[in-house]
């Protein structure tokens, strides 16, 4: 990747970022989950083209960050939702090809159900009509990539508990600043 789009990456992700997730955090986050070897894995998982993996990716980060975000931002679910970034955060992902090839997809499809709650299914037909796979392949993903998205997102949080005196609002911090839409756009630079 060239030095200059380095640079766009960097100024679009300040104004997806205020203050919160450490860019360069937030730069590798969406480079790991984008990259070839993880659309490989995804592609040989769920048995479709890297192609469609890509464009399912695209499509399903801005989606589960934004279930983040509102676990982050809700009272009732910010401690539980810490909790788990942190339970999260001791999974390894080295290793991203290992990963997916081992990320339970049962505990997957439940921090899918978490994060998005009874709107899953809804979220799952959105990101159908616009990558084009079915619904079941769609949630397939979902529940693939969403713990090690949460193992990636937790080293973040632990890094940040670490460093707070105090625990209150740090999951707000890391994603309350977080536009999906700007994901979107940051994802598109990525795959150029």
């Amino acid at each position: 990747m060239c030095c200059s789009l380095l640079l766009i990456i960097n100024s679009r992700l300040k104004g997806l970022i205020k203050g919160g997730m450490d860019l360069m955090d937030m730069q590798d986050v969406l480079k790991l989950m984008m990259e070839a070897e993880t659309l490989k894995m995804v592609s040989e998982r769920t048995g479709i083209s890297e192609n469609d993996a890509s464009s399912a990716m695209a499509v399903v980060l801005p989606m589960l960050l934004q279930g983040m975000q509102g676990q982050a931002k809700s009272e009732d679910t910010q401690k539980g939702f810490l909790d788990a970034l942190l339970t999260h955060s001791k999974d390894d992902t080295s290793d991203v090809k290992k990963a997916i090839k081992q990320s339970d997809a049962d505990d997957g499809a439940k921090i899918v159900k978490h994060l998005l709650g009874n709107d899953e299914e809804e979220i799952a037909a959105k990101a159908k009509k616009k990558s084009g796979l079915d619904t079941k392949t769609i949630l397939k993903i979902m529940a693939i990539v969403a713990p090690i998205l949460m193992a990636q997102m937790g080293k973040n949080a632990k890094k940040e508990k670490e460093s707070a005196k105090e625990d209150g609002g740090i999951v707000g911090d890391i994603l309350g600043n977080i536009d999906a839409g700007d994901v979107v756009k940051i994802i598109g630079i990525l795959m150029n």
